[in-house]
């Protein structure tokens, strides 16, 4: 029941990421300016984020979805932080970039890839590594 709850609630609109294709796969940094702020991977059936050491000792504060330094999340699904970097897939311009890259419009880490570097909506960056 709570799964569903979450999927309900973390839905955006156009985007599931429920059916990532079996084979990916992908690790990402996370930036803010030079500092890395973490790591987040997919390992083909779960997420993983952790902040990494530098962070850690910077004195910045926690992100409000990761607010534990020190703690390795873990979810079946990408959490809205990272989820929100990608547009809406019923746009049709971005519908045109996906079929261009030739990826499948479930693969979150594809579309990672493609859209997630930057948003207008926090300063990090994030990188496929």
């Amino acid at each position: 029941m709570i799964e569903k709850i979450k999927k309900i609630l973390w839905k955006i609109e156009g985007m599931d990421f429920i059916d990532n294709p079996a084979d990916s796969k992908g690790e990402f940094h996370l930036k803010y300016e030079t500092l890395l702020v973490g790591s987040l991977t997919y390992d083909g059936k779960k997420w993983t984020f952790k902040y990494s050491e530098d962070y850690k000792e910077s004195n910045l504060q926690a992100i409000i979805d990761f607010p534990k330094l020190n703690k390795e999340y873990e979810s079946n699904q990408l959490w809205p932080f990272f989820a929100s970097r990608i547009p809406a897939l019923n746009q049709p311009f971005q519908f045109k970039k996906i079929e261009k890259a030739k990826i499948d419009k479930n693969d979150s880490v594809a579309l990672l890839k493609l859209f997630g570097n930057k948003t207008i909506t926090n300063p990090f960056k994030l990188l496929p590594v």
